[in-house]
């Protein structure tokens, strides 16, 4: 198999003109902005992008004159013990210098220090190094990212070898990287421009997701949706998790005829209400099924070394241990694509309308594929061909696609969208699983979610209420858990912050759109780290407890019990949401925040547009909307575009010399201006 064609989606654009200067030791390369030293002995290169002024360098001698072998140099070495060949490679690190990305890293967001390996597996919570998105792609905010072209186990010491050093080993027989120059925006432009920019997710998906591991029944979830409705509780989808077969866990992608005896009337009943059905399942197969059978007879799983049927149980995990053989779906082998396609098109016909694309992380590195990729470079991929298929057919059947998916690797941005995991319901999870949204928002995802509440035990008011809150900004929203996780079944209180603040995101969707359509151009995430937007301020780079929504909102959570925290304010003036207070950027301040407080400040010169409170999208048509100004100080200029249900439409707003000019495209909606402050402002349609 051609990784270059599954990782990427286009190879970049040459250069028009490269000028080549041949020196005694030394080749000089000139290429547009990017101007590179090559020198052969020792091999070393330097690459500097003329506009920043900023080089980073590669390979070379060590810089430990002691020749002690701290550093990797660029090449293809062979392990003493076995003789398997890695590929190496070191990037200098300065002492002023941060490194992100890598995939969904739960532990710091700043990598520096940290020693990563890129394999996927079960995170089996989100605190630690196991993760179920891996990246061969980090990011510098010394000007510039690199993108490994390679699915193998990978190894980096990100100044965790050697101090002055980002060093990559990795298990294969040869090279292959690309470097990108320029701030943090343009390496994600550049790089997503790469592997494939993300399409928009179904504007329905903004809404609120219903779940729980698990609801069993049609008349269960119809009883939950029908109780949302009556408190006017909004939600878009309810979700079925591990027990709408037979059997819980029993994977066979065919409802349980006792339980949901009528499916089709079922899902046209929650379509009535506005409400889309979400189902689990997983790429592995347990005998006893007919889709079993339908993946044998197309020789459809992964093998062994001698042929058979590569069982899962083998691998000695918890998860698997079952009476039947397990078979791992090969999606090398276009037949059984084909017949997994065919298993999800029967759901899709019936009205389902979202798969959530569970594991993919467990496949064995010495299992033998259709197509003849070695297992140690198909391990990592595998999540890329398990949601692609999904989503194609799933874009097949509806005119626009979606996963809800786990594992992901390089490429995986293409078929959104993704969730963080398995966390837990306690305050020590909440910024670690924000840290692994965030790195993966470095990582080329715009697109990302979790648990609302915890997964993993019962939650209870103040920290689902908390949760919410920290969540409710994120493209994607969805409560899911074991135990209650159905809002009007807790406290009073709860069920009214929680509503107020559902229904405050269901009033930004056209913002929320909008961010959206704004990251599928650029490559930029939704949720996004600080640094993103402020590079050159040192004081964000290990900031990993608030984040940006679009280019606008700052959220700064509460994730204690103590209801306050310290949040920084970068440069500029913000706004506080609540009540208006302007603050001067480029300090800490400790906010104290009550439970019914979400920590929330609007930029200078954002433009946030809100639609009607909704029950669900598409329950209103939106035909007028509340663009809100938060006004420049001094002059400047923003821009955004709106995005409703069905229109588009793009707004400018200028201010110069104390003059506010709003500059609204053409739109039939009708345009409710509001500037925040004493400030005048002019409306201008064109």
């Amino acid at each position: 198999m051609n990784l270059l064609n599954l990782m990427m989606e286009k190879e970049l654009a040459t250069a028009t003109k490269c000028e080549f200067c041949v020196e005694e030791n030394q080749v000089v390369v000139d290429a547009g902005d990017v101007h590179t030293v090559v020198t052969l002995q020792p091999y070393f290169l330097q690459v500097t992008n003329q506009k920043t002024g900023k080089t980073v360098e590669i390979g070379g001698n060590e810089k430990n004159y002691f020749n002690t072998r701290d550093s990797l140099n660029t090449g293809v070495c062979y392990m003493a013990d076995d003789s398997l060949p890695v590929a190496t490679e070191n990037f200098a690190l300065s002492s002023h210098e941060a490194i992100y990305g890598f995939g969904e890293k739960f532990l710091k967001l700043n990598k520096v220090g940290q020693t990563i390996e890129l394999y996927a597996a079960d995170g089996i919570g989100i605190g630690t190094s196991r993760t179920y998105k891996n990246i061969p792609f980090y990011v510098s905010t010394n000007g510039y990212g690199v993108y490994f072209n390679h699915s193998a186990v990978m190894t980096f010491w990100v100044g965790s070898k050697y101090a002055g050093d980002i060093q990559v080993a990795i298990e294969d027989d040869f090279l292959d990287y690309y470097i990108f120059t320029g701030d943090i925006k343009t390496v994600l432009d550049s790089y997503t421009s790469l592997t494939g920019k993300s399409p928009m997710p179904p504007k329905w998906s903004y809404g609120y997701w219903q779940s729980k591991i698990t609801y069993v029944s049609a008349e269960e979830t119809l009883d939950i949706v029908e109780h949302m409705r009556k408190e006017e509780i909004p939600c878009d989808v309810i979700h079925v998790d591990t027990h709408w077969f037979k059997e819980d866990w029993f994977c066979d992608w065919v409802f349980d005829k006792d339980r949901f005896p009528d499916v089709e009337g079922y899902i046209q009943t929650l379509s009535k209400q506005g409400v889309k059905l979400s189902l689990w399942q997983l790429p592995y197969v347990r005998q006893g099924s007919k889709a079993f059978e339908e993946f044998q007879e197309v020789d459809g799983f992964v093998k062994t070394k001698d042929g058979e049927m590569y069982d899962l149980r083998t691998l000695g995990l918890i998860m698997y241990e079952k009476p039947e053989p397990i078979g791992i779906i090969d999606f090398t082998n276009p037949k059984a694509v084909e017949v997994y396609k065919e298993l999800l098109r029967r759901l899709f016909r019936m009205g389902v309308r979202v798969i959530k694309t569970d594991f993919g992380e467990a496949v064995p590195e010495d299992g033998v594929y259709f197509d003849g990729t070695p297992g140690h470079r198909m391990h990592n991929l595998y999540p890329l061909l398990y949601n692609q298929a999904a989503y194609e057919v799933n874009e097949e059947m509806h005119g626009e696609g979606i996963v809800w998916g786990r594992s992901a690797y390089a490429g995986n941005q293409r078929y959104p969208l993704y969730w963080g995991g398995d966390n837990s319901p306690n305050y020590y999870n909440m910024i670690p699983q924000l840290a692994g949204g965030l790195s993966m928002g470095l990582s080329g995802f715009p697109f990302w979610s979790q648990d609302v509440g915890g997964f993993l035990g019962n939650t209870y008011d103040e920290l689902l209420i908390r949760w919410m809150q920290y969540s409710v900004l994120m493209s994607h929203l969805r409560i899911h858990g074991s135990g209650i996780r159905e809002l009007y079944k807790f406290g009073e209180d709860c069920v009214r912050i929680c509503k107020e603040y559902l229904q405050l995101r269901y009033s930004l969707l056209p913002y929320l759109w909008g961010s959206s359509y704004q990251c599928c151009e650029t490559g930029l995430p939704m949720t996004r780290a600080l640094v993103i937007d402020c590079q050159d301020d040192p004081n964000v780079w290990n900031i990993e407890d608030q984040y940006l929504a679009g280019d606008y909102l700052m959220v700064a959570p509460i994730y204690t019990p103590d209801n306050k925290r310290m949040v920084y304010f970068p440069e500029g003036i913000w706004t506080d949401w609540h009540t208006g207070e302007k603050i001067i950027g480029g300090v800490w301040k400790e906010i104290h925040a009550s439970i019914e407080t979400l920590p929330l400040y609007v930029k200078e010169g954002a433009i946030i547009p809100l639609g009607p409170v909704m029950n669900y999208v598409g329950e209103k048509e939106i035909n007028e909307i509340e663009l809100r100004i938060c006004p420049f100080e001094k002059d400047g200029v923003s821009n955004f575009i709106v995005v409703t249900e069905d229109k588009m439409f793009n707004v400018e707003y200028r201010a110069q010399d104390d003059e506010h000019t709003v500059i609204i495209g053409e739109t039939d909606v009708k345009v409710n201006v509001l500037i925040q402050g004493d400030a005048q402002v002019k409306v201008v349609y064109v």
